[in-house]
């Protein structure tokens, strides 16, 4: 899948791969599921597990690409999606008799909505928004929200699906993100996939990995503070600094 910069740095939503034990099923990332849009005019990877050096078969509109899981199960594919298609189609993948079949899948452009409150902004925020969202029936407009959650390494999979805009799900959606799908989808008229990754008031560094933090003299030393921080960190410590705020407060919110 092409992912192209909307705004502010990018979070890394494409992440590296953990071992797997044997006998796995055959399994995508949720941002590979029904619905979903790939980018029109090239190949796109798709990725996911399986028993290791499980032979892995995709089809697409007639097209089929063969690949075969590593030592660890983890396989990865190019297929071509053709031109920009608003009529859905299957992305069957499958292992011998094991199979997924991700239904509704359009080819347009795909772009990823990434920054801070300003791309995190909804919709359904803006009352003067109303009247957009009561005419936002756009199926060929698909958006896919990362949920709010952290983690020190990348992460293979995270939570989420894909919806079709329409005025049922459109309040729930970046407001920056949905008039710049429309405008797009109403001069191109092709199908538009978004894909939001935003968090309010968070550091651009926190988009960065920090592998790539750390190859710069200018945001190598966030790192090196990050990881004594983390060796330092006292769990037991915490939590009874924690439990007296939460004392004071309670104490005071009573009076």
């Amino acid at each position: 899948m092409n992912l192209r910069l909307l705004a502010t740095p990018i979070l890394s939503l494409l992440a590296t791969v953990l071992a797997i034990p044997a006998n796995a099923e055959l399994s995508l990332p949720h941002f590979f599921s029904n619905g979903m849009v790939l980018q029109r005019d090239r190949e796109v990877a798709i990725w996911g597990k399986a028993d290791p050096g499980a032979n892995i078969t995709l089809n697409f509109k007639g097209r089929q690409v063969n690949v075969w899981a590593d030592g660890n199960g983890h396989w990865k594919a190019t297929i071509d999606t053709g031109p920009a298609d608003a009529q859905g189609a299957d992305l069957l993948i499958s292992n011998g008799p094991e199979k997924t079949t991700l239904q509704d899948v359009l080819v347009g452009e795909v772009w990823l909505a990434s920054g801070q409150s300003n791309m995190f902004f909804t919709m359904n925020r803006v009352p003067a928004y109303r009247s957009a969202l009561a005419k936002a029936d756009f199926p060929e407009i698909r958006m896919f929200n990362a949920p709010l959650v952290t983690a020190v390494e990348p992460q293979y999979d995270i939570e989420g699906h894909w919806t079709a805009c329409s005025p049922s799900t459109a309040p729930g959606y970046s407001a920056v993100a949905f008039f710049f799908a429309r405008k797009l989808h109403e001069e191109l008229d092709v199908p538009i996939g978004i894909i939001k990754t935003a968090w309010g008031s968070k550091p651009v560094e926190t988009f960065t990995s920090r592998e790539a933090l750390s190859s710069l003299p200018e945001t190598k030393p966030i790192v090196e503070a990050a990881l004594e921080r983390d060796r330092k960190y006292d769990g037991k410590r915490a939590q009874a600094r924690f439990d007296k705020a939460l004392a004071e407060w309670s104490e005071a919110d009573a009076k």
